[in-house]
C-alpha cells in the first residue's frame, strides 16, 4: 500500500515517500470544486494529520530546526480547514445529542439552537472557502511543502531513525495520559488525543513489520482516539451552549453532555491502560526485532 513501508527502500526514505504522498492526496482532495464539499475538507485534514504524524518519524533524520519548521507549516496550512471542519462537527454533535433528548423537551427550542449552529457553520464556510483567499493559500503552502520534502537530506539510516520518532510519540502519549488522568480538563484530554492519533498513524505506516500485532494496537489506538474525539466535541458543544439564551433547554442538554462525557472518559481510561501498558523502551524493542526479521527475510539485512 502507498501509505505503508516497502521492503525495497530504507526506512526514512519510505516515510518521506509516504509524507509526500499524503500531502499530495490532500492537494488532490481540495481540487477545484467550488464550493468545496464538507467531505473533501474532512478528507484533506485526515491526509494532513497523517503527514504530520509520519513527519515525527523523521525528526532525528531531519534535525530539530527543519522538523519544527515543516511541522509548523503543515499545521498552519491546515488551520483554515480545521475551522470549517469544527463548525460542521458542532452541528453533527448537536444532532446526535438532540436525538437523546427528553421527549418532553420543547422541539421549538431545540430547533432554534440547531438553526443558530447551522448558520454559524455556513458563515465559517463562506468566510474561509468562498470570501477569502484562504483555500488558495492552503494549496500553495502544500505544494511548496511537497517540493521541500523531495529535497530533504535524510541519509541512509534505517530502524534507528524511525525508532526514535516512534518512541517519542509513544512516550508523549503516556505522559499526556497521566496528566489527563490526574486532571481530566478539556485541554488535557485533547492533548492526549492528539498524541494517540499520531501513534495510530505511525502504526499504520509500520504495519508490514508485524501485521497481526500492529493491527491490534492500531485498532486500540483508533478506538481510543475516537472516544477522546467524541468527548472533545461534546465539550466544545457545551461551551457553545453556554452562549444560548434558552437556559432551560441548554441546561437539559448539559446534563446529557455530562453523562455521555463521563461514559467516554471511562472508556478512554480502559483503552489507555491497554495501549500504554509498556514502558517506551520496551514498546519500541518489539518493533526493532520485527524490523530485523522483516528486512532479513527480504534480503535487506541492514537493521541499524
Amino acid at each position: 500500500m502507498s501509505d505503508q513501508l516497502r521492503e525495497n527502500e530504507s526506512g526514512p526514505k519510505g516515510v518521506r515517500r509516504i509524507l509526500h504522498g499524503q500531502v499530495g492526496k490532500a492537494l488532490e482532495t481540495l481540487g477545484s470544486d467550488s464550493p468545496l464539499p464538507d467531505e473533501a475538507v474532512h478528507d484533506a485534514r485526515k491526509h494532513l494529520k497523517k503527514a504530520r504524524a509520519v513527519l515525527r518519524l523523521l525528526r532525528e533524520a531531519l534535525g530539530s530546526q527543519i522538523y519544527h519548521r515543516e511541522n509548523g507549516r503543515l499545521r498552519d496550512a491546515g488551520r483554515p480547514l480545521t475551522e470549517v471542519r469544527d463548525a460542521k462537527v458542532l452541528v453533527d454533535t448537536f444532532e446526535e445529542l438532540a436525538g437523546h433528548a427528553d421527549s418532553q423537551t420543547e422541539e421549538r427550542a431545540l430547533e432554534e439552537i440547531r438553526q443558530r449552529l447551522r448558520e454559524d457553520q455556513q458563515e465559517v464556510r463562506r468566510k474561509i472557502l468562498e470570501e477569502s483567499d484562504a483555500l488558495a493559500a492552503v494549496k500553495q503552502s502544500l505544494a511548496a511543502a511537497r517540493v521541500r520534502a523531495k529535497e530533504w537530506k535524510i541519509g541512509r539510516r534505517h530502524w534507528s531513525t524511525l525508532k526514535t520518532g516512534l518512541k517519542r510519540v509513544y512516550r508523549q502519549g503516556r505522559a499526556a495520559r497521566a496528566i489527563a488522568q490526574l486532571n481530566p480538563s478539556t485541554e488535557a484530554l485533547h492533548e492526549w488525543r492528539k498524541q494517540v492519533k499520531y501513534l495510530w498513524h505511525q502504526l499504520q505506516v509500520l504495519r508490514p513489520l508485524w501485521p497481526v500485532a500492529i493491527d491490534t494496537m492500531a485498532d486500540l489506538a483508533h478506538d481510543l482516539a475516537n472516544a477522546l474525539g467524541d468527548d472533545h466535541d461534546l465539550a466544545v458543544l457545551g461551551e457553545k451552549l453556554h452562549e444560548e439564551p434558552d437556559g432551560g433547554t441548554a441546561e437539559m442538554l448539559f446534563g446529557l453532555i455530562d453523562r455521555r462525557r463521563d461514559e467516554l472518559q471511562k472508556q478512554a481510561r480502559c483503552l489507555g491502560d491497554s495501549l500504554y501498558q509498556e514502558k517506551p523502551r520496551r514498546f519500541t524493542r518489539h518493533f526493532k526485532a520485527c524490523w530485523q526479521v522483516w528486512r532479513a527475510a527480504r534480503g535487506r539485512v541492514s537493521v541499524s
